[in-house]
Formats: C-alpha cells, structure tokens, sequence
C-alpha cells in the first residue's frame, strides 16, 4: 500500500476512515487485493483506491473491503456517513448557503436554477430535507414506499433519484404544488429518462387558484392552499398500484 496522503484539516477525517481500512487489512492478514476483489466481487482499482485516502470510496466499495476482510460490514456504515457528511458540509458553496437563505426568507422552497446535473439537484433536494428538519427515518415514515435506506442512498447521489422518490420527498417537505412542479421539471432536466412519469404525476396536480393565500403550506390539510404558485400543497404520495412501477 501507497503510502497516506499528509493530511490536511478538510482531509483529516478521510485520511483516518482510510488508515482504519488498512489496519483492518493487517488484521486479516493483508490478503491480496486481487483475493479481495474475488471474495467482494469489487473491482481491484476500487478497492484499491478505498485505502489510498485521497477519495471517498462508494458505501458498495466499503462494505465490499470489510466483508473481503472477514468483518462485519455494519459497524462500519456510520464511520463512512460521518466522513461523507463532513465532506458534504465542507463542500457547501456560496450558492448553496443563498438557496437555504433564500428558503428561509421567502418560504418558496423552489430548486436551484444552478442545478445542471443528477448529483446538484439531489444535493440541494437533500439540503431541503435538512432545512425542513427531517431526518431519514422520519421522512421514510412520512413518505412511505421507499425505506430510510433507500432515500438515503439517493439523496447522497449512490443511486439515481426518481420521479415517485422526489415527489414523495417533496410532499413530506410540504412543497406546495407550483414549487414541486419546478422540482419535477428539474428532474427532466437533468434525468430525462424521468420524462414520462414525470408527466403522469404532474396530470395529477390539481390546478391553480384563481386568487392563491399566503402563508406556509401544509401538506396535510387539503382545505388550505400553499403559498408555493398559488397552488395546493403537493398531494400525498402515488396511489398503491404505482408503486409496482419502481422498486425501492
């Protein structure tokens, strides 16, 4: 193994997560990566590049090392999320900061128009998720459909953020309809695989008031319309025979 790159205040955490990994290694009596790969069914090169601490490996990359190794795989799911989330803290631009400012003030959570690719839009539909206070499990309660799990591997950009994910993201955030909409049609945008479904979720809207109320939407009352376009606040997650149409 390369020598660890010297560590920097921004790197620190990664540099240890790495030299953890490596002990680990000793500990199993430094197999062959060649062996590991075999065993994990992880390529040589990522596995490799999992101990070098210049990049943070996948949570597949990892558990593959670990189980390689002969450990067990969950102990080590919260050391990889606190390094990720401290990478994600520290990537936080300026143009992030003015979004959740602009939430804050505005109460219009509308996505970031700087949002040009799968990863910046789930990026800042996961500061959204943050900024309306909700944790994983608490949003998996909220939106059922997918598993705590599952939205977090989404919103951490490990796996592609779909149509019937985003729009019961949305309605546990309490979008309101105009808002929610720009969300969807951020996501064509940037999945245009997304297109179709998008569509037939966005036929499902009920359509603008003619004089719209002020004031913070809430998704659980029908009665009160959002502040977000004018519009109710996004109605609940897809009806029970959509969901065979994605699998969580």
């Amino acid at each position: 193994m390369s020598p660890l790159p010297s560590t920097k205040p921004q790197k620190d955490k990664l540099v240890l997560f790495a030299a953890r990994l490596r002990d680990l290694r000793v500990q199993a009596g430094s197999p062959p990566l060649a062996e590991m790969a075999r065993r994990s069914g992880v390529s040589l090169a990522a596995l490799s590049t999992a101990h070098g601490g210049r990049k943070l490996p996948t949570w597949r990359t990892v558990d593959g090392y670990v189980r390689a190794c002969g450990a067990q795989s969950a102990p080590w799911r919260d050391r990889w999320e606190a390094v990720w989330a401290a990478q994600q803290a520290a990537r936080t631009s300026d143009a992030q900061a003015a979004l959740v400012k602009r939430w804050a003030t505005t109460r219009r959570f509308t996505p970031p128009q700087w949002a040009r690719s799968d990863i910046e839009l789930t990026q800042a539909l996961d500061q959204l998720r943050r900024f309306r206070g909700l944790s994983l499990r608490k949003l998996a309660r909220q939106a059922p459909g997918f598993s705590h799990h599952t939205y977090g591997v989404m919103l951490r950009g490990d796996r592609p953020m779909t149509a019937d994910a985003l729009i019961r993201i949305l309605h546990s955030c309490e979008v309101g309809t105009g808002d929610a909409q720009r969300w969807m049609e951020a996501l064509v945008r940037v999945r245009p695989s997304e297109s179709r479904r998008v569509q037939e979720l966005l036929s499902r809207f009920p359509q603008p008031r003619r004089h719209p109320a002020e004031g913070l939407p809430h998704a659980r009352n029908s009665r009160t319309p959002g502040a977000s376009g004018g519009t109710r606040p996004v109605r609940s997650a897809p009806r029970e025979r959509d969901r065979g149409r994605q699998g969580a």
